[in-house]
């Protein structure tokens, strides 16, 4: 449901709902290579929102032509249009929130300053939909409020409904249906009273999905109809697919399954016609949902793969992963059960990026409110700075006035006011002081808070994807074991035994992050054999590298010593070798070296791996963009263990970096203090 308010709210911004034919759409494009310029703005206007829901990449090169074109014409209005535009392909398309709000606030100050204030109205519900996508709805709600209030202002009539339909998905995502529903109402009366048909149909539709998540599929289905009806009377062929579909929903819900799927039929028929592909991928599933209920296990498959085909296009994770759990449930039912465990793991992995991108989202929304709350804090502390001035001004002006007259009266009584004067000013820079430490101290404290956010949506990620891992293969285990081949059973074997171990190694990670960050990890500095420590973990993940063909190569003199803690040294060596296995494809190479200073050692590992890109090297080593990636035989990292090795080797007084080219390896170098012969007292970090 939150994902079909965010499409809507989504066209709404580009432009007010249309419904397209494929007819329709190929005489454009044609006459979009024929017309002049100035007719071309017309014609890329009414083809972006098109290209939106159907070929996003073409959307933003047509959003280009559009800004080249407006400028070479100085049209302002269109120039506004497109960089609007371009601020809603960054956010929905891209997930370049940020750069889509500065796009967006300089379109309003832009479309502001040429006197444009109905693209103002519209650039506002822009940022409300941005907003949407990172999950602030209150701040949302602000910008759909002001927008109303500018059209209130400049009596655009003809924009309220599309603003007060805009408030009212807000207010469903926030629970307030009672506010939504006086906002639909509102919007259907003035959309009626200005024969605004589209918008009285759009007004049904939305009435329709706020009763259907208050579960009243009745009243639902009466909106729906309604909406149904008013697009087929102005052959909006889009949104008459979109109704059927939605009142297909309904008599699901209601399990009249022939009716939904006679309806959802329908709703095909026109996606058909029109290729509407995000709508053929959502239509194939729920046909193919369906006949799974109906137990037509193949003809539910047909259907199913032709809405994954179609869902792969639209480059629509929700979809994909629909289709696979549909899938799954389809070959169950005909017995195939190497193809649901195929569908089941393809299911598992879409799903743990679905997860993956939602903590991004998270963690972004948590920076956010924290920001927020920073900068709320930061006007608080200068607003009781501000009175506190004007107050401690008052009272010095009193002061003076007071002072020239006992400057009449007598000397001593002026040295007596000077004297409370000057304790007055050292009570105020004590207070300015204390004020300072307690701002400090709440900075300190909404870091803490941040950092807390982030460690937690790791925590939660991470663990989601083994476990549901080994639930699936324990539930095939468990209900199907009688029916699966013992090649198959030796298959999920290996992949519980594959589970378990990332488990493992995901905790262990944990572990050592929490202990760091809690400071329960001692920090015991002493000599160390390098060579020792080296050989140690090369015997270690001997296996594993023999298991890929991948030669180790050691590069060390046997007297190389350094002064630093073992075991945090030891984990470091251990995360890095392992990662330069994980990376290095069959027959490849991996040299450990090291070299020599004058107070300090750097020692190497060194792949002819897979390498990494710019952009990947900078958030290897960053808690709130947690990176990781699969090996060359698909081995699964944590995220955990680079970001642990630099806390581990700041902590021994080093420093780590990286080199790495994409094709052709990667080396990771660290330092360490070289043994001295004095030795500073072994300290522990535990609080």
């Amino acid at each position: 449901m939150l994902k079909r308010i965010f499409i809507f709210l989504f066209i709404i911004c580009c432009v007010w709902i249309t419904g397209y034919s494929q007819d329709y759409i190929d005489s454009l494009e044609t006459k979009l290579i024929l017309v002049d310029n100035d007719q071309k703005l017309l014609i890329l206007d009414e083809l972006i929102p098109y290209y939106f829901r159907n070929e996003p990449a073409k959307a933003n090169k047509e959003i280009e032509k559009m800004l080249s074109y407006a400028r070479q014409q100085g049209n302002k209005k269109y120039e506004v249009k497109a960089q609007r535009y371009k601020g809603l392909s960054d956010s929905r398309i891209r997930s370049y929130h940020e750069d889509a709000l500065k796009e967006c606030y300089e379109v309003q100050k832009n479309a502001k300053a040429n006197g444009l204030f109905e693209e103002v109205i519209l650039t506002k519900l822009a940022i409300a939909d941005i907003y949407h996508q990172i999950g602030i709805n209150a701040k949302s709600l602000d910008y759909q409020l002001e927008a109303f209030h500018i059209a209130d202002s400049m009596h655009y009539s003809q924009l309220y409904s599309v603003i007060l339909i805009s408030q009212a998905r807000t207010y469903i995502l926030l629970d307030d249906y009672e506010k939504a529903e006086q906002c639909l109402k509102s919007a259907l009366k003035n959309a009626k009273i200005l024969d605004q048909q589209e918008i009285v149909a759009e007004s049904n539709i939305v009435f329709g999905d706020l009763y259907f998540s208050r579960f009243n599929q009745s009243l639902a289905l009466e909106h729906y109809l309604e909406a149904q009806q008013i697009y087929a009377r102005l052959r909006k062929d889009m949104m008459v697919a979109i109704a059927f579909f939605k009142i297909g929903e309904c008599y699901f819900s209601m399990e009249q399954l022939q009716t939904a799927f006679q309806n959802h039929l329908q709703a095909l028929d026109i996606r058909k016609r029109i290729k509407d592909g995000t709508g053929l991928a959502e239509s194939f599933n729920k046909i193919g949902l369906l006949f799974i209920e109906n137990g037509e296990y193949q003809r539910a498959i047909k259907n199913l793969q032709l809405g994954l085909s179609y869902a792969e296009k639209s480059n629509s994770n929700i979809l994909m992963q629909q289709s696979f759990d549909y899938l799954r449930q389809a070959y169950l039912g005909i017995d195939d059960y190497k193809n649901a465990l195929d569908f089941q793991n393809k299911f598992i992995e879409i799903s743990e990026l679905i997860y993956s991108e939602a903590d991004e989202r998270r963690v972004e929304e948590t920076n956010n409110k924290n920001e927020i709350d920073k900068r709320n804090l930061e006007i608080q502390n200068l607003k009781i700075t501000t009175e506190q001035k004007e107050k401690e001004l008052a009272a010095s002006q009193k002061n003076n006035f007071l002072l020239g007259l006992i400057l009449i009266i007598t000397l001593g009584a002026a040295l007596f006011i000077v004297w409370l004067y000057r304790g007055k000013r050292k009570y105020a820079k004590e207070l300015q002081l204390s004020n300072d430490q307690k701002m400090k101290q709440n900075n300190e404290l909404i870091e803490l808070n941040s950092t807390k956010d982030k460690f937690f949506s790791i925590i939660g990620h991470d663990l989601k994807g083994p476990l549901n891992s080994l639930t699936a293969f324990s539930h095939l285990l468990i209900n199907h074991t009688a029916s699966l081949t013992e090649e198959e059973i030796r298959t999920i074997a290996k992949d519980l035994d594959k589970s378990l171990k990332n488990l493992y190694e995901l905790l262990d990670n944990l572990l050592g992050w929490a202990r760091s960050q809690t400071g329960k990890i001692d920090y015991i500095p002493k000599k160390i054999n390098v060579p020792d420590l080296i050989r140690e973990n090369v015997q270690l993940l001997a296996k594993a590298a023999m298991n890929k063909k991948i030669r180790i190569e050691v590069l060390i003199d046997e007297e190389v010593e350094a002064f630093a803690d073992a075991n945090s040294v030891n984990t470091v060596i251990r995360n890095l070798l392992s990662n330069a296995i994980k990376f290095t494809n069959t027959d490849g190479i991996i040299t450990i070296f090291v070299d020599q200073w004058k107070d300090h050692i750097e020692l190497g590992i060194s792949d002819t791996g897979v390498g990494m890109s710019k952009e990947d090297q900078e958030k290897i080593f960053d808690i709130s963009s947690k990176h990781s990636t699969l090996g060359t035989n698909k081995e699964k990292g944590t995220g955990l263990g680079l970001i642990l090795c630099k806390e581990f080797v700041e902590r021994n007084h080093g420093r780590i970096s990286i080199e790495s080219e994409v094709g052709i390896g990667t080396t990771f170098k660290f330092t360490l203090p070289k043994s001295t012969e004095s030795k500073p007292t072994p300290v522990s970090e535990a609080n």
